[in-house]
């Protein structure tokens, strides 16, 4: 069994990196792959002909316990089919669908000012589609939301 010094090691070793064997430089390379084509979103026509809001029966019992700030409200929420909310807090912004209120029945039209529920990553509630105009709500600044263009 011969060994060999530490010397004769770092040796081979540059020597293998500063000129490579060629049958193991032919394992390393690789040819070029075909060149791969990006792929684009393509936009989706939509065939479906959107007819106006359809009114949902209203909730069981929803009314206004508190206006929190001049763009929040607490309201009680009772509903069969949505659930029951004590204390659920509403915010302030601007509808981006045609939809009814849920406290008066009366039409929201997209781009009006509405109170929707309180929505986060880690809470979503049942009710979260559903809206009231700021309009009809007692009190209420409906000009509080500015909409920056």
């Amino acid at each position: 069994m011969t060994s060999q010094s530490k010397d004769d090691v770092v040796r081979r070793a540059l020597l293998d990196v500063l000129m490579p064997d060629p049958q193991a430089l032919q394992l390393t390379i690789r040819l070029p792959d075909t060149p791969k084509k990006k792929l684009r979103r393509l936009r989706r026509v939509i065939r479906k002909t959107f007819s106006p809001a359809q009114l949902e029966a209203p909730p069981s019992r929803v009314s206004i316990l508190e206006q929190l700030s001049s763009k929040s409200l607490s309201v009680y929420w009772s509903d069969p089919r949505s659930g029951h909310y004590a204390n659920q807090v509403w915010r302030m912004g601007v509808a981006r669908i045609d939809a009814f209120c849920a406290l008066s029945g009366m039409p929201i039209c997209c781009g009006d000012v509405v109170y929707r529920p309180f929505v986060s990553r880690a809470y979503l509630p049942s009710n979260h589609n559903r809206m009231i105009l700021a309009a009809v709500v007692p009190g209420a600044n409906a000009k509080a939301l500015t909409i920056e263009s």
